[in-house]
This record gives structure tokens, sequence and C-alpha cells, in this order.
């Protein structure tokens, strides 16, 4: 009997890490043409995959914090069709997967619980 709560498989988690660095790369060598892309410094941070390797989902932040916005994020979302071809390349896949471009607050909830433990101590 299979488990299916068993987490990603080590293929997913390959590629997942693959995408990341290769995202990454594209980022510091393309222009997008779009000055809410260009002037963001973004950090890939994790990129999830679907099992079938057609879906990824690529959690982002910002250095310094700045540019954490919806329309950073939307941008992403319309203009994710330019990093196809170098993906593929790069990746030497068949078909890149679709990428959909989520803000990653977890560091934004670290300092909040960080913050919350500390007040919690000094009382």
């Amino acid at each position: 009997m299979k488990n299916n709560n068993t987490g990603p498989s080590s293929r997913q988690l390959k590629v997942g890490e693959n995408l990341r660095k290769a995202i990454s790369l594209i980022f510091q060598n393309h222009s997008f043409h779009n000055p809410i892309i260009d002037r963001a410094s973004i950090l890939i941070t994790e990129v999830k995959i679907s099992p079938d390797l057609s879906n990824a989902s690529v959690y982002i932040s910002t250095l310094g914090g700045i540019n954490n916005s919806p329309e950073l994020i939307s941008a992403l979302n319309n203009s994710w069709k330019p990093l196809v071809g170098p993906l593929t390349r790069e990746l030497k896949l068949r078909r890149a997967p679709r990428l959909s471009f989520i803000l990653d607050d977890s560091f934004e909830r670290q300092v909040y619980i960080d913050n919350l433990i500390k007040d919690a101590k000094n009382k």
C-alpha cells in the first residue's frame, strides 16, 4: 500500500533545487524590461514542484524587505514566459514547468515570533 503523504520525491527535490539556481542566475543576467522587476533585488528562497514536473511554485523575497508588494508578484507572474527558453536549455528539460511566484514571508513571521518570545521573557 502506497502512502500519499510521504512528501516530495528525490526527483522533485533535485529539479526544484536546480530550478531555484537557474532562476536566480537568469534574474541576475536578464532584463525583463519592467521597472518593478528590474529594480527589485529578488531572492529565490525555495521552489516546490508538482509530482509531474509541470507546475512550480517559486517562493521569493526581496533583499532589504523592500518591494515586497502585490505589484511585484503580479509582474513576475505575468512575465515568467521569457524564462522558459533559458530554463529548458539550462536544465535540459523537454518542457519548462509553469512558474507561479509567491511572496515568502517566513522571515517576517520569524521576526514576529522572536519578538513575541522576547516580550514574554521580559514580562
